[in-house]
């Protein structure tokens, strides 16, 4: 939990950075890359967390992979991140630093995975019925779940909404399970 304070404190000040500077769109988009990188490579998140590698090679290492995707703001964060010890943290500071953002833009994040990828029609329909519940700009990040079999689960904040056949089989079948049924014969 107190990496998670450290994390947000570091993220609020590269938003603050950003917003004064103008590139606050620049610079999430390179935090968001930074997040997808870090969370798909397991080798680079336990580079980042050695005490063993030193500080120069792992901000060499950083400059390499993020060389072509993110600008000097974010590569001067991460060599100071980093020598001050906390790049272990740089996963958790995307993250902070999105949600950050999406706090002052008025961003809601939903979560919609379906059985099949979402067409537009669905997409501008889901996006309508949550706007008229929160009346925020919406960003939709979507995930194909194939047990799911039909429908969509559809996740914004704290609340679910569970409209695929899996869990309407999941119903079904503990009602049978439940019920006792005689024969009318």
């Amino acid at each position: 939990m107190a990496s998670n304070k450290v994390a947000r404190r570091y993220a609020k000040s590269l938003l603050l950075l950003a917003q004064e500077r103008n590139e606050l769109e620049q610079v999430k988009d390179e935090m968001q890359a930074l997040h997808r990188v870090i969370g798909e490579n397991q080798d680079l998140k336990i580079m980042l967390r050695s005490p063993v590698v030193k500080k120069d090679k792992k901000i060499n290492v950083l400059g390499l992979i993020f060389k072509e995707s993110i600008g000097p703001l974010v590569s001067g964060f991460i060599k100071i991140i980093t020598n001050n010890n906390r790049e272990y943290l740089l996963y958790e500071i995307s993250i902070a630093f999105v949600e950050l953002y999406n706090e002052v833009n008025k961003v809601i994040s939903a979560k919609v995975t379906s059985a099949v990828a979402l067409d537009d029609d669905l997409r501008k329909r889901i996006k309508s019925v949550i706007a008229t519940i929160e009346h925020n700009e919406i960003q939709i990040e979507e995930s194909i779940n194939k047990n799911l079999i039909g429908g969509f689960v559809l996740r914004v904040d704290d609340n679910q909404i569970d409209a695929s056949i899996a869990r309407q089989l999941r119903i079904l079948k503990n009602e049978l399970i439940t019920e006792e049924y005689s024969s009318k014969l």
